[in-house]
C-alpha cells in the first residue's frame, strides 16, 4: 500500500509544470474567504497568476496581500497536492498583454491549451490585466493513498 509522502523541491517544481488548475484563497474585505480557479506559473521560487483587471481577486490582493494556494490532482491515484501560504503583490498592471507580464501569459497558454494557446491570448492582448507574484511562507506537498503518521489514532 502506498504511503502518502512529501515532495521533494524538484517534484514540486514538476508538478507544478503540469496544467493544474490552481485554486487561490485571498481575504475579501469583509474577512471572509473568497476562491478563484486560475492558471499559474510557478519559477521555482514564486507562483504567478495573470488576473484580468477587474477580477475580485485582484481586489482582495490590493487591499490583503494574504492568500492560499492549492494545487490538487484529482484523477490520478497518487492525488499529488501542494497547497502554498504566502503572500501577494502586484508587480506591473493593469497593463495590456506585454513584456513579462507577455511571456507568462504566453507560456501558460502553452501549457494549458497547447501549442496554439498563444493565439488564444493573442485576441485579447488589449485588455488591461495584473502582474501578480505569490511568494510562499510556506509550502506544503504530499502525495499518496495513505494517511500521513500523524492523523492515525494510536490510542
Amino acid at each position: 500500500m502506498a504511503t502518502a509522502s512529501k515532495l521533494t523541491p524538484e517534484e514540486i517544481d514538476r508538478f507544478l509544470a503540469t496544467p493544474v488548475i490552481a485554486r487561490l484563497a485571498t481575504v475579501q474585505p469583509d474577512g471572509a474567504p473568497y476562491i478563484a480557479p486560475v492558471w499559474q506559473h510557478w519559477d521555482g521560487t514564486h507562483m504567478w497568476v495573470i488576473p484580468r483587471a477587474k477580477a475580485r481577486f485582484a481586489e482582495h490582493i490590493q487591499n490583503d496581500a494574504r492568500v492560499c494556494v492549492s494545487c490538487a490532482d484529482d484523477v490520478n491515484p497518487e492525488h499529488t497536492r501542494v497547497t502554498i501560504e504566502g503572500r501577494a503583490e502586484v508587480v506591473e498592471g493593469p497593463v495590456p498583454l506585454e513584456g513579462r507580464t507577455k511571456e507568462i501569459a504566453d507560456e501558460m497558454a502553452v501549457r494549458y491549451m497547447g501549442p496554439d494557446g498563444p493565439k488564444y491570448a493573442a485576441k485579447t492582448a488589449d485588455r488591461l490585466r495584473y502582474l501578480v507574484r505569490i511568494t510562499p511562507d510556506r509550502i506544503t506537498s504530499w502525495s499518496g493513498t495513505e494517511w500521513a503518521q500523524r492523523y492515525i489514532v494510536t490510542s
